[in-house]
């Protein structure tokens, strides 16, 4: 099945209250994390800066399209009904003061189970979701824009993921150990002890794990490790050097390295510069954890 590859998105991060957020059905959980609804108004025009995490990023917009903005290639691409893949770098997500939608939380487990493809298709790229599933992307996006509330656009994606979902998702069982090991260290477990506890190499662990998710261990324990981090700079009530300790980097100065290097700014500099990202709550998104399918944040 042929994709069309339009850049890269990442986590929208903007939750107003609990109102806007529900668990998915419980046949949907192994597969699906959280629904985020998004209703963003009163914001200078301009840019948000989204950020790499531990989930496929899906969101089906509300009246506007979604704006991807990449500068290199000196274009915008709009998206009704966008699935992204892991990723290691930040998007530019161009808004003109409001944005409406839904992020549905896609644990890397997620795409076998809906679309019978494996996570590395969607790596580092963002696609128009008709591109891979028509029928799928036409009825989410017409029954959520559609509903008169968020009840009503919640109960609608349960309604059309439980008619598509295949049921289990398929994967080797060390592949599917391995990243939930390190989901629920939120980064901090050696990769050496994680290929030692799975019963493998670890070569073979980072070859085997990035063919099915498009990133290596180490680099998924950086970017899990990173988003825990980054919600708690967010809520503005810890200090870098707190946080730092908090989520297992060795010290601030390493909290700083990385930021930058999966955002290209500071944490200071990403909530100075982008006011969607002031608005945005530690609750709004999650990775996958425990067996029982359950999603941890």
């Amino acid at each position: 099945m042929g994709v069309r590859p339009r850049g890269y998105t990442a986590v929208m991060s903007v939750v107003a209250n609990d109102d806007l957020i529900r668990r998915p059905h419980p046949r949907l959980r192994p597969f699906v994390g959280d629904y985020v609804g998004y209703d963003i108004s009163g914001v200078p025009a301009g840019t948000h800066l989204g950020l790499p995490s531990g989930s496929l990023t899906f969101i089906v917009a509300i009246d506007q399209p979604l704006q991807q903005c990449m500068p290199k290639a000196e274009k915008t691409d709009s998206f009704d009904v966008l699935l992204a893949g892991l990723h290691l770098w930040p998007t530019i997500i161009q808004h003109e003061g409001a944005m409406a939608g839904v992020q549905i939380n896609f644990t890397p487990f997620a795409p076998r189970a809906f679309f019978d493809m494996p996570a590395v298709e969607f790596a580092h790229r963002s696609l128009d979701l008709s591109d891979v599933a028509r029928p799928v992307a036409v009825e989410l996006h017409e029954r959520v824009n559609a509903a008169t509330g968020w009840p009503e656009r919640f109960d609608a994606i349960d309604d059309v993921l439980l008619r598509a979902v295949h049921g289990e998702a398929h994967l080797r069982p060390e592949v599917v150990e391995s990243w939930r090991q390190i989901a629920r260290s939120h980064g901090g477990l050696p990769v050496s002890l994680v290929a030692d506890q799975v019963g493998w190499s670890r070569r073979h662990l980072n070859g085997q794990f990035r063919a099915e998710f498009g990133i290596g261990p180490k680099e998924a324990a950086r970017v899990i490790r990173f988003d825990r981090a980054r919600r708690i700079i967010a809520s503005g009530r810890t200090g870098l050097a707190e946080v730092a300790a908090v989520c297992g980097y060795t010290d601030q100065s390493h909290l700083n390295r990385d930021f930058r290097l999966l955002t290209g700014t500071s944490p200071t500099g990403w909530l100075d510069d982008d006011p969607v990202a002031r608005r945005s709550s530690p609750e709004g998104a999650v990775s996958f954890s425990d067996d029982s399918g359950r999603i941890s944040r």
